[in-house]
Parts: C-alpha cells; sequence; structure tokens
C-alpha cells in the first residue's frame, strides 16, 4: 500500500536524470536569488490538504480505505466519478474560517501557507472558471476559500503559495488516473515510456494538458494576487516538454513564483523536493525542501491517530534547516473546515519553541560544523546556533571543530542572556560550560556570537568517551555498480543494493589524540545460498592517503534487508592525531546474496586487546 502511494511522490532516482544547461531551466543567477530570498528567509511553511477528500476521512459506505494517504480514498476504493461527485452535495464546511487558518499558521511560526487547490481527484478548492466541477459552482458551501485565504495571508503577512496537481486528474475523461471509469486511461501508477508510444493516450492527455491543466494555472496566477510558489506534483509523469510548457506558463504571468522540482524532474523547477515523509534525508541542491505531516496521512484521515510528538517534529524540522533546506508541516483539516484538536495543539507547542527559538531558524544557512554527536547546528552571519538534542550530563558541550574566536555563548531562552563561560581546547574546538538542566524547552538552543567572520572546520570529529560515534548510512559516501540510498522513510536510513566487492561506503573524520575503537558494523542480509559474507574495514590517514589500519568480519545471514544485527569487526587504532577516512566495502559476498547497511560506530576500546595487533 504505502510503497504504491510513494510512487506518487516523485520518489524518482535523481541521479538518473540528465544534466542540463542552466538556461534550460533557469534565468539568471541574479535573478534566481532574488526570487529566493523570500523563500530562503522563511525556512518554514504550512501545507494545508483539503479537498473533497475531507468529508469522507478515509472511509467510504462506512468501510475504512485501506491507504495510508486519505487523499487516495477515490484511487484506491476505485470509486466511479458519478459516487465520488456527490460528496460535493453535502459538503457544508461550516466551521471553515480562513481567517482562524492564516492565524494559527503564524502563531505556529510558519512564514508561508501552501493550500492544495486541486489535489488529483480533480474536483477545484476555488471558483474556477475553467471546469465547473469546483466547490464554489458544486458544493452549497459556494464560497470561494481560495480568495478568503488570500485575503487573510495579505492580513497576517503570511505568504500564499498553490499546491496544484498538475500531471493527474481523476476526474478527467483525457487525463491519468482514473481507469475504472475511463479503461482507455493511462493508469495512475504506469510510466512515461509505457504511454508515450500510444496516440490515443498521448494525444488525448496532451488534449487534457493544453485545454485544462495550463488553464487552470493561468487562472490561478492571475485570479487571486501574488503567488509565492506553485507546488507541483506527479512531474515524473510528464515528459520533459510537457514539464517546460508548465514552467513557461508561469513565468508568463508571475516571473516571480517559484516552482518546485516536482513540475517534472531534476534539475527543474526554483527548488528540490525530497520525497513525502522523509525524515532521513541527503541534500540534493542548495536550495531544497523536504514536508512532512502531523501523523501519517495528508488529507484527514478520522483512524489516523498516529500522532508525532512535537520533539519528532522539531528534531526533523532542525534536521533539515541544518542543512540549508526548509521544512514544511501538513494540517489535514476536517470536511467541516476547522483544524481538529490535536493538529491544533502540535501547532501551539512548535509555535511555542519558535517564538523562542526563531533566531536558530529564520535566514539561517546550513551548519559550518561537522555532525557533532549532541546535536546539530545552524548559522545566521557571524552566530552559530547549537540545537542541543542530547543535553551534557557533566555539564560540558564541546563545539567541535570551531576555530573562530567565540564573543559570547548564551541560551536563546535566557530572556537576560547571561554568558556561558567558553574556553578553547585544541586550535579546532571549544568547551562551553552549561547549566546541569537548560530549563524548560524540548530542545535548547545556544547561541554562540563569533568575533568575526566563521572558520571551521566541516569535517566531523571522533569523540574517544562522552558520546558514541555513529556513522550513519545515510551520511556516507558511496560508490559502486549497485550500490543506493534507501528511501529516507521511516526505519529506512541504510544504504542498500549492496552485492559486489566494488561497492563501498566511506565516512571523513578527525581526531584529537591516537586511541583504539571497537568497530561495530549493524546490517541485514538476504541471499539465496548458504554462505555469509565478509565485510572489511580500512582507516586511511588523509594527508598522506596511506592505510593505516584494516579490519574483516564475517556477516551472517539475517534473515532480510530489514533485520539488522551487529556485528563487532574488531579493533581500529587510530595512531595519531590528524583526519581519517574510514571505508566500509563487502570483500565477499555470495551468489544471489544483498546487504543493507545501517550503522557503523566506533566505540571506545579501553580492554586489553586495544593494541591493534
Amino acid at each position: 500500500m504505502a510503497e504504491q502511494e510513494d510512487l506518487l511522490d516523485n520518489a524518482e532516482d535523481t541521479a538518473s536524470a540528465r544534466s542540463l544547461a542552466a538556461d534550460e531551466v533557469s534565468d539568471s543567477a541574479a535573478r534566481h536569488d532574488a526570487r529566493m530570498a523570500w523563500w530562503r528567509e522563511a525556512r518554514v511553511g504550512l501545507f494545508i490538504h483539503w479537498g473533497l477528500y475531507s468529508p469522507p476521512g478515509g472511509l467510504w459506505k462506512g468501510q475504512e480505505v485501506k491507504a495510508s494517504y486519505a487523499e487516495h480514498l477515490m484511487l484506491r476504493a476505485k470509486i466511479p466519478i458519478a459516487e465520488y461527485e456527490t460528496i460535493a452535495t453535502s459538503f457544508r464546511a461550516e466551521h471553515f474560517d480562513a481567517k482562524m487558518w492564516v492565524r494559527a499558521a503564524k502563531k505556529a511560526g510558519f512564514r508561508y501557507l501552501i493550500f492544495t487547490a486541486k489535489h488529483h481527484d480533480g474536483f477545484a478548492m476555488y471558483d474556477s472558471s475553467v471546469s465547473d466541477y469546483n466547490i464554489v459552482r458544486r458544493s452549497p458551501f459556494g464560497r470561494d476559500p481560495l480568495q478568503e485565504l488570500a485575503e487573510a495571508c495579505r492580513e497576517e503577512d503570511v505568504k500564499l503559495c498553490i499546491y496544484y496537481s498538475h500531471s493527474m486528474d481523476w476526474h478527467h475523461p483525457d487525463s491519468q488516473g482514473n481507469t475504472w471509469d475511463y479503461p482507455g486511461n493511462i493508469g495512475a501508477y504506469d510510466e512515461v515510456e509505457s504511454w508515450i508510444g500510444d496516440e490515443d493516450k498521448r494525444t488525448r492527455y496532451e488534449r487534457y494538458l493544453h485545454t485544462f491543466a495550463l488553464p487552470q494555472v493561468k487562472e490561478l496566477l492571475e485570479k487571486y494576487g501574488p503567488v509565492g510558489l506553485l507546488w507541483f506534483d506527479c512531474g515524473h509523469k510528464l515528459t520533459e516538454e510537457q514539464g517546460k510548457a508548465f514552467i513557461s506558463q508561469v513565468r508568463q504571468v508571475q516571473p516571480d513564483c517559484l516552482i518546485n522540482r516536482r513540475v517534472w524532474k531534476e534539475p527543474y523547477g526554483d527548488y528540490a523536493n525530497t520525497s513525502d515523509n522523509q525524515p532521513h534525508v541527503r541534500v540534493p541542491r542548495k536550495d531544497w525542501e523536504s514536508i512532512a505531516t502531523l501523523n501519517d496521512s495528508w488529507g484527514y484521515k478520522a483512524t489516523d491517530h498516529n500522532w508525532k510528538p512535537v520533539e519528532v517534529v522539531l528534531r526533523q524540522l532542525i534536521d533539515v534547516v541544518s542543512q540549508g533546506g526548509n521544512f514544511v508541516v501538513n494540517v489535514g483539516p476536517m470536511g467541516d473546515g476547522s483544524f481538529d484538536p490535536k493538529s491544533l495543539e502540535l501547532l501551539e507547542r512548535i509555535g511555542d519553541w519558535l517564538r523562542t527559538n526563531g533566531d536558530a531558524v529564520y535566514g539561517t544557512d546550513r551548519s559550518p560544523l561537522g555532525k557533532p554527536p549532541w546535536g546539530l547546528c545552524t548559522i545566521k552571519g557571524s552566530t552559530v546556533y547549537l540545537h542541543v538534542f542530547d543535553w551534557p550530563r557533566h555539564g560540558r558541550l564541546v563545539v567541535p571543530g570551531l576555530r573562530s574566536r567565540v564573543a559570547e555563548a548564551y541560551l536563546l531562552a535566557d530572556a537576560e542572556r547571561n554568558p556561558l563561560p567558553v574556553r578553547r581546547t585544541g586550535e579546532e574546538d571549544v568547551v562551553i560550560d552549561v547549566p546541569e538542566a537548560p530549563g524548560f524547552s524540548p530542545i535548547p538552543v545556544i547561541a554562540v556570537e563569533l568575533a568575526g567572520e566563521c572558520d571551521a572546520n566541516p569535517a566531523r570529529r571522533l569523540f574517544p568517551e562522552e558520546y558514541p560515534n555513529v556513522f550513519g548510512a545515510f551520511d556516507a559516501e558511496i560508490s559502486g555498480p549497485s550500490l543506493r540510498y534507501d528511501t529516507g522513510k521511516k526505519d529506512r536510513d541504510n544504504v542498500m543494493g549492496w552485492s559486489s566487492p566494488a561497492d563501498e561506503a566511506s565516512w571523513r573524520f578527525r581526531v584529537c589524540e591516537p586511541g583504539s575503537y571497537k568497530a561495530v558494523v549493524t546490517c541485514g542480509t538476504e541471499a539465496q545460498g548458504t554462505d555469509g559474507a565478509a565485510f572489511e574495514l580500512t582507516l586511511t590517514v588523509e594527508r598522506r592517503d596511506q592505510e593505516v589500519d584494516h579490519r574483516t568480519g564475517m556477516i551472517r545471514h539475517s534473515g532480510g534487508l530489514y533485520q539488522f544485527e551487529s556485528y563487532e569487526i574488531g579493533s581500529l587504532t587510530v595512531p595519531e592525531a590528524g583526519e581519517y577516512t574510514m571505508k566500509v566495502r563487502a570483500s565477499a559476498v555470495s551468489d544471489g546474496a544483498l546487504l543493507c547497511l545501517k550503522q557503523v560506530v566506533l566505540e571506545p576500546d579501553f580492554g586489553p586487546e586495544a593494541t591493534g595487533d
């Protein structure tokens, strides 16, 4: 179920999209930077999924429809158009209040709001002149919620942005997705290559794009004032030329309106998107965005009570911003137009944190430091912000890689900005003495003001004590014929497809003193044969490109790629201070075997065996 739905979130292998000349996808760098300025400052936004799927709340004829996303109700239940249209006849949305929505977004600290003007089901949530299949013409609600939201956004100084499903429309006879009413249509999961040579499908689909989708995009940009961005979806279901047509349409009407990558594939759009609900990310390009729901579904789903704790949402927000991205949180209002109480509670708690710590988020850039073991960092100007997930029990917070002189450090939650003692330990690290407890805050933030520009070493530091040295697979650089990163979604922050001795994962780090570390590899295996696999782990000094240690270990079959087991494969000796590269290879893989790497942990080894022999 979830795997099929993932096919609708442009989660294609971006490495396979060909590189395009800059003038094919954008105008001058200066114009692009000017267009992106507000978005880079905003950093956080609110997505709102509200549509004809909202009143059923994931139920149809009294039964729950087995779909992770409630907005896919029509597709998953294969509801005939004539039946699905009847939802609109009782769509009264009696509690819809555009001002309340926008004020909730602003109170939560979000600087922009993305509203679903039309999702895949084809029902327009605005007064469309192109089609009367919309909330104004077909429902007793009879108002234009997008017009009201546009006015409320202007009043509250929140940037209005619009989502539009351009590639799929399950209501339109010439579009993609609905093959139960229109058996000759392109299927919801059909790849472009499967229909591009079919003259009937291609011709009808082109007709849909040029007489329906493109005109609706045009009217959205003409009717509601300045639009911050047009958020397209499922662009991988278009040809390149079709994707470019939507870019041209936006540029013709509102040249400063941003366009997301899902208008087609990489490297189109002003910024990149990760997959939906992807807590583990690899940064795709300079400007990028991650989107997440507060529970599992995007549209309102009455049975979805899998709410994320606010600490989880905040950690993901910080993780994204610390890597230079924007983070967008989604709410799916109920059919009556109101936000459910749990969503409001979570938004309020996010807002509480941002009111105190917003300086560490808005207008910041990616961390200049190597990833510390206690949390993450952001930077703005000459101030580095330390987001501390794991508060040190010993009262000492080591800030690795910071060469610049520190002018002062203080907790953002401290209104008096009482200075925290700072001392240097070596040329590249400082230590901040912190209180035993940071006060009430789900994630405390320390502001470190520098005496000048930031000078930092981005190499991660290895800690000989105090913290575990966890090298996650998603933080590795990979190479080889079959190795690839997994989806990055929940519990999928691993490297998979490992089937060749040429496949390799590597991490760079630095050490301040010699020492020995037990190497523990965590992975899963799936194999046809009976033999296991041999891992080898090497340590190389960067400045001499010289191997200084080498260990091997056997990996047993765990019973599946995601049945992770940990294996200690010996103790690595780091002979001196400096920068190193650690590499993991599978030196022997039995026929048909696949390996899935989760992480490598280097644990300080104080035992008698810690000799490196």
